[in-house]
């Protein structure tokens, strides 16, 4: 799916050196925490107009601010405007009603990843993907950032099969340390 150029989607994900966002429990261990409450992970939040996320990214209650928030979840009928934002749920309401609704102007508008959230959004208008990873932790037998990520899986094959290419990759703090990972879609 193809959304109008006056929306810009770009995913924006967390992820430890082995591709996990999540232990086991679905707990984020503290290390990766911190980096989302540091300065580069927070600058690409701030140069979006908006922030869609995950309902577990949600609840973990990681970030709290004053962001135009765009929950998705299977709890709302459509979208509905209640606590901490936008509730929508892409099954009842298509993603482009969605945006006018909440975004009518157009804008940047940041994804958050979980894996139901960016494994939708790939197929549905993202454009890029900035990967920052937690070089310094791994975490076993934990959640995988996308679906086909595997033991011998690696997510930038899965990036790769599903056309997007690596345009940059770079460290961005040396005493974590943290790099990150700039994938764009490839031109048809």
């Amino acid at each position: 799916m193809t959304i109008p150029d006056k929306w810009e989607l770009i995913g924006l994900a967390l992820v430890c050196r082995n591709d996990c966002i999540a232990d086991s429990l679905g707990q984020v261990p503290a290390g990766m925490r911190a980096i989302m409450r540091g300065a580069a992970f927070q600058a690409e939040l701030n140069a979006c107009d908006a922030l869609i996320m995950g309902r577990a990214a949600y609840d973990a209650k990681i970030l709290r601010d004053d962001r135009v928030r765009i929950i998705v979840t299977r709890d709302s009928k459509a979208l509905e405007h209640k606590e901490g934002g936008w509730w929508w749920n892409p099954e009842a309401m298509p993603l482009e009603n969605m945006l006018k609704v909440v975004i009518p102007s157009g804008g940047r508008i940041a994804v958050r990843g979980g894996r139901q959230t960016l494994d939708y959004f790939l197929t549905n208008g993202l454009r890029r993907l900035n990967i920052c990873r937690a070089e310094s932790v791994a975490i076993m037998n934990g959640y995988k950032l996308l679906d086909g990520c595997d033991r011998k899986t690696t997510l930038d094959t899965v990036l790769r099969d599903r056309g997007l290419i690596l345009a940059e990759r770079q460290l961005i703090d040396l005493r974590a340390p943290v790099s990150l990972s700039r994938w764009t879609r490839r031109l048809v």
